[in-house]
């Protein structure tokens, strides 16, 4: 197939292309051309600024692809210029969305897997980027004639992993100290996605007719809970159980200024797009063992807060000794 991928020489975005061009798939990737992944040389570029659509519309308005994955629509302009710009001549858009659609749910819901059918696609003054993604998705959903797919995963880790999320617990565990993991209620348990799983939706989604007018949640397989995830990294890492588990109350009290990353509450429902497309994660051991090794072999700055951690070390023995 002619495939155009938007933002393609990143993260998930260069995994996809890659797997395109192992399948044979002509691949075309629009960018501004900053960062160039090992298959530059196999693949067509088009060079602008994904920000700036008269420039965007200019670039592309000439060109006919069988399949188009947009992974940097942000806004409904986004989205308006693209589907203004590709008119008549793609047979497949895929818009790269977020778990960030849907809402804050409150018990009874949010103890249960959340259907692709529970987004509040409604503006309602939240987080710039959950509204641009929700506007994003109302763009595709008001285009009758235009073959469409919407892929939503929800937080995504792997090797180049430019957010740097997991790196807050992986440089923890690693340095060999005790690792203070919040307890909240509801408990911190989730879904995460691999990105090469990423990818592999959008391969299995693009050019597929029973993928049209769909939208698909994406993630693994596994559920894990925060303290779960934690003794798994020490596992990998091949280091002693670092947990300390803390209410929310003594960190509030004892170090406000903590902030660790993936407190929250979040399972997707993933049965559709395994029934439609035939999608299998990969085992979640796996996965995270290749992305803790990239975050430690990568040379990173520190993690955010890792200049206190002298201090989490001090509350989290005090913690530990009051239990024994």
């Amino acid at each position: 197939m002619r495939i155009l991928v938007i933002g393609g020489t990143q993260f998930f975005g260069k995994h996809f292309v890659e797997a395109a061009l192992a399948r044979g798939d002509d691949v075309t990737v629009f960018s501004r051309g900053q960062t160039r992944p090992p298959f530059w040389n196999r693949i067509t570029h088009i060079g602008a600024d994904r920000k700036n659509h008269a420039a965007f519309a200019a670039a592309v308005r000439s060109r006919t692809f069988d399949v188009v994955i947009d992974n940097i629509a942000f806004t409904r302009k986004d989205v308006e210029t693209a589907v203004a710009a590709f008119s008549g001549r793609i047979g497949h858009y895929i818009l790269t969305s977020s778990g960030s659609v849907y809402p804050d749910f409150e018990p009874p819901e949010i103890y249960r897997a959340i259907p692709e059918e529970a987004a509040d696609l409604t503006i309602r003054g939240d987080l710039p980027y959950a509204e641009g993604k929700r506007e994003c998705e109302q763009v595709l959903h008001e285009q009758p004639d235009l073959p469409f797919t919407i892929i939503r995963p929800p937080i995504v880790q792997g090797p180049d992993d430019a957010s740097l999320r997991g790196w807050f617990w992986y440089q923890r565990v690693a340095d060999g100290e005790l690792v203070l993991v919040p307890d909240r209620n509801p408990h911190p348990i989730w879904r995460q996605a691999f990105s090469r799983d990423v990818a592999t939706a959008f391969l299995l989604a693009a050019g597929n007719r029973t993928a049209f007018g769909r939208t698909y949640n994406v993630a693994s397989e596994e559920i894990l809970a925060l303290d779960e995830f934690v003794r798994l990294v020490a596992a990998i890492l091949e280091k002693p159980d670092p947990v300390i588990v803390v209410s929310q109350d003594v960190l509030k009290q004892e170090a406000s200024w903590y902030a660790p990353t993936y407190v929250h509450r979040f399972v997707m429902d993933i049965s559709r797009i395994k029934t439609d497309l035939g999608f299998t994660p990969t085992p979640y051991g796996g996965w995270l063992t290749e992305t803790v090794r990239w975050h430690l072999s990568a040379g990173l700055r520190d993690s955010a807060g890792y200049e206190r951690r002298a201090d989490e070390v001090v509350l989290a023995r005090w913690l530990r000794d009051r239990l024994k």
